[in-house]
């Protein structure tokens, strides 16, 4: 009798062919891409790659996205890409979920993610936190477990919770857009679900600016492995990695964003025997587009910070008018200053020459008119002689 194949049950779900998810990926693409408007279409929840906000999406916001990832480990190399979707519930609730359609044994693992934060969601408040239940459809066959058989692998769901914490410091400065992200859950690798229970801690900065972003993110995932047929397990979680994530955001077309990191592990711990086999490399993408978009309250007020902070840095055209006039007024004032000081001193050296021409004239007056009085002198010299000669004859004449 041949061998029955074992096959995932989710497989069925989505057992479709390629071309019947690519046209309607391509046309909600296309659709995006025209429909693009002037604002950023930012939405709340915007985090890193590796750490979601701890604020959830408008409510009635849909976005989309599309993501890919490759990774190497000891066992090989993979690519992953997902599908996937999330939508705000409430004004504290969201609702995430992803897909792995094609994957090297058929179809990936389903995972489903239910947020709830705190109140102020709709702020830019400085601390937030969050509440997500996870849930995951892994697609890894269990056959090692101490319920199962060898020739009936089993396919199970798990259910666990993680925490998010961050603080946005541009709450507090406006002139410091930073954001830090701490997350912790109880699921590292999906895939490893199924031989180890995992803990992960992660933290990141992201200099986060009005359309784009970067971040450096790290991380610890630690491991315990679970007590099966084969194997007692370990007694705690004894082995473990470390990793660092840079990464960032670029916004096309001020609606979609492309999203990517590249995970490095710097070191790891294992045992010798029955080792841990974790991830050594991982880069990432993923293509975020929003469907359904209506702002919210505290992205609009980051905007309207930054938009405050450029016309702080720039002043608008009619300031720039303003003081390009003022310039040109105390240019023209200089010059006009310039022009007075240059006519001053023209005038005075006019007046200077014309004083010394008057000056000169006055002399020669002065002596045209000393001359006059010695000729004047002169003559009364001469008519005195004369008159003095006569009298002194007239007496010699008289007897």
């Amino acid at each position: 009798m041949p061998k029955q194949k074992t096959e995932s049950p989710y497989n069925r779900i989505f057992n479709m062919q390629p071309t019947l998810i690519i046209k309607p990926i391509v046309c909600i693409l296309a659709f995006l891409v025209f429909a693009q408007g002037q604002t950023v279409k930012r939405g709340r929840n915007e985090g890193t790659m590796g750490i979601p906000a701890s604020n959830v999406l408008g409510n009635g916001n849909i976005d989309f996205f599309l993501a890919s990832a490759a990774r190497y480990s000891l066992g090989g190399f993979t690519v992953d890409p997902a599908i996937g979707a999330q939508i705000g519930i409430s004004d504290m609730m969201q609702l995430s979920g992803q897909f792995i359609p094609i994957a090297r044994k058929g179809l990936g693992p389903i995972e489903a993610h239910l947020q709830i934060t705190m109140p102020g969601n709709d702020n830019l408040r400085f601390f937030g936190a969050a509440l997500r239940a996870d849930l995951f459809l892994s697609s890894a066959q269990d056959t090692l477990s101490r319920t199962t058989q060898k020739d009936k692998p089993q396919y199970n769901p798990y259910l666990l919770p993680s925490l998010i914490v961050d603080a946005d410091w541009l709450a507090l400065w406006k002139s410091f857009p930073v954001k830090t992200y701490y997350a912790m859950g109880m699921v590292d690798n999906v895939d490893l679900l199924a031989r180890y229970n995992e803990l992960y801690f992660k933290f990141a900065v992201e200099w986060k600016m009005y359309q784009h972003g970067v971040w450096l993110g790290a991380g610890a995932g630690l491991y315990q492995e679970k007590s099966t047929r084969i194997s007692p397990g370990d007694g705690g979680y004894n082995q473990n990695y470390f990793w660092i994530e840079p990464g960032g955001r670029y916004r096309l077309w001020n609606r979609l964003s492309v999203v990517g990191s590249v995970k490095l592990t710097l070191f790891q711990n294992v045992k010798d025997n029955n080792p841990l086999n974790p991830e050594l490399f991982n880069a990432s993408v993923r293509l975020e587009a929003p469907l359904l978009f209506k702002e919210t309250n505290s992205e609009a007020i980051r905007t309207l910070i930054f938009m405050e902070g450029k016309k702080e840095s720039k002043p608008d055209s009619l300031e720039k008018k303003i003081a390009s006039g003022k310039s040109l007024l105390t240019d023209v004032n200089i010059s006009i200053v310039g022009l007075q000081d240059s006519t001053d001193k023209s005038d005075f050296l006019e007046e200077k020459e014309a004083i010394k021409k008057r000056r000169e004239e006055t002399q020669k007056k002065m002596d045209e008119i000393e001359k006059l009085f010695m000729l004047l002198d002169k003559d009364d010299m001469v008519k005195t002689s004369g008159q003095t000669d006569g009298s002194a004859a007239r007496k010699k004449s008289e007897p």
